[in-house]
Parts: C-alpha cells; sequence; structure tokens
C-alpha cells in the first residue's frame, strides 16, 4: 500500500507500535553512497505475519521523489522511538546499507538486525550471485523480479538508470520497494528452516551481532591526512612520468605503458601481467612494474582517499561480509586489504592518521593460521612448539636443515596446501628439490599430511566441512575438496576474527574508544590519549580467550599515524601488565 497522507501514516505508525516487535525495513535511495553524496528518497516496511499464514502488510512511503506527492520530511523523524527500540528487531537484505542511510538522517537505530542476505551465505557460501531477486527468483518466486523489470523499464523510457529512481513517482516505485520487503520476509522464513535442517541456526544470531559491529565500525571511518595524499598523488604523478620517459629512451619511441597489444610487441610476449614482467629480460619489464605500482598508488589510494573523504576527511571502506568464501571480510571503497603492509616506498598507512586527543592502536594475532593448523592437526611438533614459545620457523629449519626464511615459507606454503609444483615454483627451485622439501616436512609433521587427507575426505563425502564454531564450509563439487584443509584453517581464523570483534563492540560501546577499520586479520582502533593501558589489556584478553590445543597470542602497536615506521610495540610485563611506548610530540601536517 502506498502512503498518500499524513493520516496514512500516522494509521501504520500505529500498527508498527501495536503489532509485533518485528519490522522488515528497505530503503529507496537515490545512489549507493550513504556517507555525503546520496540520501533517502523512501522508505518499505512490511508488517509480517507470524503466524506464518500469510506474509503480512506491506507498505511503502515516500519522502523525496522529484515527481508525484511526497510526505515532508519531517515526518520521516517518528520513527525514531521504533528504530531507537533495542527490544524491536529490524530484518533486512543488505542492512547495513539501510541503517548508514537511516543514521545519515540522523535517526539513531538501536534495534536488533537480522540480515538475510548473512543467512543466504551461512547456507551457501558458492551462490552465484547474493542480490535479492536472484535468490528469490531462486527459492521463492520465478518471477520474483518483475516488478524490477518493469521499474527499469519505466527509467529506460525516460533515458535514466536505476541511480535515477528519484525521478519517478511515488505510484511507480511502490511496487518494486513492496516486493522487496515481501521477498526479504519470504527468504527469512525459507533461511530459518535451511539453517536448521544443517545444524547451524545457532551461527545467524551470531553473524548478525558481528553485523552490528561492522556497522559502527564502517560508520566511523578512519581519518585520513588530505594534505599528506595531495603531496603524495603529486610525488606519484612525478614519478610515474619519470619512468615512462626512462622507459621511452629504451624503447626509442612514444607508446601507451598501459596498452597490452602495444607491450605485447615491445616485449615480444604475450603475457604482460606482473608475474610476467618478474622473469622478462627486455629492460623496460621492471621499470613497468614500478610505473603500475606508482600508478596504483595514485589512483586508488593517494587520489581515492581525496575523493572518498567526507566533511569530517574521514573514508568509511565498505566491508562486505559476504565477500569470500571462508567468511572472511572483504574491502571496497577503496579496498584497504590491498594496502602495503611494509612499503617504505608509497607509505600509504602513514595517511591514516589518529584524531586529536587519539592515538591509532593496531592488533592481530602472531601466527594464527600456523596455530589454528596445530589445533586441528594434534601434531606433537606443531604443539610443542607453540605451548613452549618456540621459533617455530627456527625449530622447523633445524630439523629440516634448511634456512628459516625457506623453513618459514614451507611453513606458510602448507596452510594453503602446497604442492611441489606451486612450490617449485616460488622458490625458483627444481621440482624434485621441492618435493623433497615437502616429503622431509612430511616426516618431521605427519599430523599436517593426516589433517590434510581427512579434511579432503570428509568434504568428499559429505559435500561440506565444519569449521571449529560448526559453521561450514560447503563444496559443488569434488575437485574443490583438495582445499579442504586450507578452507578448514582460513574459516576458522575468519570466525576467531568474527568473535573477537563482536567481543571488542560489546566493551566499546559507550566509550569514547572505537574499533574503525578491520583488515585481514588485524584490527585498528581510536584510543583516547591516557587510555592506551586500560585497552591495551582489554583488547589482549578478548583477541586471546579462545580454548584451543595451542595458546592465542595478540600482538599490538600503536602510533598517531598507522605508518610501519610510526607503529611502537606494546609489551606486556610477566603480571600482564602493559608498558606503553613513548611516541613523543605529534607532528600534524
Amino acid at each position: 500500500m502506498l502512503i498518500r497522507s499524513k493520516d496514512e501514516y500516522q494509521a501504520l505508525l500505529a500498527d508498527l507500535r501495536n503489532g509485533p516487535a518485528v519490522t522488515v525495513y528497505d530503503l529507496e535511495t537515490s545512489g549507493l553512497d550513504a556517507f555525503g553524496r546520496d540520501w533517502l528518497i523512501g522508505v518499505a516496511v512490511l508488517i509480517p505475519d507470524m503466524t506464518g499464514e500469510t506474509d503480512g502488510d506491506s507498505f511503502y512511503v515516500p519522502f523525496r521523489h522529484r515527481a508525484g506527492c511526497n510526505l515532508p520530511i519531517e515526518e520521516l523523524y517518528r520513527l525514531a522511538p521504533l528504530l531507537a527500540d533495542p527490544d524491536r528487531t529490524l530484518v533486512g537484505f543488505n542492512l547495513k546499507f539501510d541503517v548508514h542511510f537511516t543514521e545519515a538522517e540522523r535517526l539513531v537505530v538501536h534495534n536488533q538486525l537480522v540480515d538475510v542476505m548473512l543467512a543466504a551465505h551461512l547456507a551457501n557460501e558458492n551462490e552465484m550471485s547474493f542480490a535479492l531477486k536472484h535468490l528469490g527468483s531462486k527459492y521463492i518466486n520465478a518471477n520474483a523480479s518483475q516488478a524490477e523489470r518493469d521499474l527499469l523499464a519505466k527509467l529506460k523510457e525516460r533515458k535514466l538508470g536505476k541511480g535515477d529512481m528519484q525521478h519517478l513517482t511515488p505510484e511507480e516505485v511502490a511496487p518494486y520497494a513492496e516486493q522487496d520487503v515481501r521477498l526479504t520476509w519470504q527468504l527469512a522464513r525459507f533461511y530459518t528452516k535451511e539453517l536448521e535442517a544443517q545444524g547451524i541456526g545457532h551461527l545467524w544470531p551470531d553473524t548478525n551481532e558481528y553485523l552490528g559491529a561492522i556497522v559502527a565500525m564502517e560508520r566511523r571511518g578512519v581519518l585520513i591526512d588530505p594534505a599528506g595524499c595531495a603531496a603524495n598523488l603529486k610525488q606519484a604523478t612525478t614519478r610515474k612520468a619519470e619512468i615512462y620517459e626512462q622507459m621511452k629512451a629504451l624503447v626509442g619511441h612514444d607508446f601507451n605503458p598501459d596498452s597490452v597489444p602495444q607491450l605485447r610487441k615491445i616485449l615480444k610476449q604475450k603475457a604482460t601481467d606482473k608475474k610476467a614482467l618478474a622473469v622478462c629480460k627486455h629492460p623496460i619489464a621492471q621499470l613497468l612494474v614500478k610505473s603500475r605500482s606508482w600508478g596504483k598508488a595514485a589512483n586508488t589510494f593517494y587520489g581515492g582517499f581525496l575523493e572518498l573523504m567526507d566533511e569530517h576527511r574521514r573514508i568509511h571502506p565498505d566491508l562486505s561480509l559476504i565477500g569470500t568464501i571462508s567468511s572472511r571480510l572483504s574491502c571496497r571503497h577503496p579496498n584497504m586489504q590491498a594496502l602495503p603492509k611494509g612499503s617504505d616506498t608509497h607509505r600509504i598507512r602513514d595517511l591514516i592518521v589518529a584524531p586529536p586527543g587519539y592515538v591509532l592502536m593496531s592488533w592481530d594475532w602472531s601466527q594464527i593460521e600456523l596455530r589454528i593448523l596445530a589445533h586441528y592437526a594434534k601434531d606433537e611438533f606443531l604443539l610443542d612448539a607453540f605451548k613452549n614459545e618456540k621459533d617455530i620457523h627456527g625449530e622447523t629449519a633445524t630439523r629440516l636443515n634448511l634456512p628459516r626464511d625457506l623453513a618459514k615459507r614451507i611453513n606458510f606454503g602448507v596452510v594453503y596446501g602446497v604442492g611441489p609444483d606451486t612450490l617449485a615454483e616460488e622458490l625458483g627451485i627444481p621440482r624434485a628439490e621441492a618435493k623433497d622439501y615437502l616429503d622431509r616436512y612430511n616426516r618431521l609433521i605427519p599430523g599436517v599430511r593426516k589433517l590434510y587427507s581427512t579434511a579432503q575426505r570428509i568434504a568428499t563425502r559429505d559435500r561440506r566441512i565444519p569449521m571449529w564454531t560448526g559453521r561450514l564450509r560447503h563444496y559443488r563439487q569434488e575437485d574443490e575438496t583438495h582445499k579442504a584443509m586450507s578452507n578448514l584453517i582460513q574459516g576458522g581464523v575468519a570466525e576467531m576474527m568474527r568473535i573477537a570483534i563482536t567481543r571488542l563492540h560489546g566493551l566499546l560501546v559507550g566509550s569514547d574508544a572505537h574499533q574503525v577499520l578491520q583488515v585481514h586479520d588485524e584490527v585498528l582502533f581510536e584510543i583516547p590519549v591516557g587510555q592506551e593501558a586500560e585497552w591495551s589489556t582489554a583488547i589482549k584478553q578478548a583477541m586471546e580467550d579462545f580454548a584451543f590445543d595451542v595458546p592465542v597470542v595478540a600482538e599490538g602497536k600503536m602510533g598517531y599515524t598507522w605508518g610501519k615506521d610510526a607503529m611502537k610495540t606494546i609489551t606486556f610485563d610477566e603480571h600482564g601488565a602493559p608498558a606503553v611506548p613513548e611516541l613523543g610530540e605529534r607532528v600534524t601536517t
């Protein structure tokens, strides 16, 4: 039902207050950027029938359409008491999108969040698409996309795109918006049964709590140094131009370094990617690598940060909970996971800074994949090394009579199921030599090979394998099951991070400290000056409290910027008391 008047809206609000404490919620917006560039144009809600006999009643409330009649935007704020009620539940699809746009309107959301998209990922991380219409067509109704097709046809008639929905009338948008909330509720009921059938129904509420932590993290964002970005952008542009002049002199004529056909002709080879350039003998090959590196730094990071920052000099990366099969977060706009961690050339992390009165604090786990490997494999060598705080790479090197760096690369390689061919390629050695290294490793640490075989057997038999929390990695085909051990470890670490982030979010709520970013297994915080010791203890405890067969060790650093040289290690004495490092005087640009 399209809400056309204040009286109809008041009646809807009364029905929401007096009905079940569950609201299915979806927003229509002018675009995808909730942090300054786009805005809410309408709200779709469904009051569900909790008996399951019908879907319930759906409504669309227009506020900012540029054609037709809207309710005054002030009426939007009558939703505030409902959204702020912690005893109510908000059900949506890709719900953090709707929460961000809602809070951009200065409406605080304290409802319990239930995201149906996360249930879909739990049930089958291998879906071709996690779009609402795709899942609706697959599991609910083959015509689930009809309202969207009709809407797109109306937009096309007027030479508009989907991001121009505000130019349609509320009457034209309402069927589409209401179908979205109906599909969301229908899928919520479907996935409730599906997850229970798989024995993982308990993980959906847990994952929704993680979502709440990610929403808070994205909302806060990270503070950048725009002056530093501008200076680095200028340097990168200059450096790239200098490298081009060097390449042009070597080639003898102008060319486009971004043109693959031209590069193939110059290099006299088909492949022009980084891997191919690493072994290419042409004198411009390594210059091309450097040029691309500077170009990525300029476009993705220096320029990207400036383009994406809001009025408060913060960027708000999109952290996706469904972006990987392992359930680890993926990141975009910008992809902070692509930041060079130890690069001294581009110094991109130096551009992430602490606000006045704060320090940045970074925490991650020590050798967590190998610790999870030891827990699963139950191998005596690995268990002894971690229980007694030995240097696992040094111990492996000594036993195998190999250089430590080589032993380290093999240790981490086996986590990903590396075989002799891949190891030989990575190390630049003959296959026979690589196979000998792996054979010796498996004799020293037989539990790893046993775990590999066991994991593959279970995955082949059941087409799925459970993580330590019960979360499942599903397999469509048998030829994927050789990755089962790697999936078990990567997924196990992802589950650890989910639990740790959720714990930390609970500790941080109501304080002046903030989680601002999760990158792989690293978490970045803004901590008020003077509270470093208190939060170091709390964060370390939250990240180490796991009942595995080996200890989990979290390590922290702090500084005024996130740069490699700026972050100083936080140490702890024998009683567990932190020693906060001296950072010196803060330098600002």
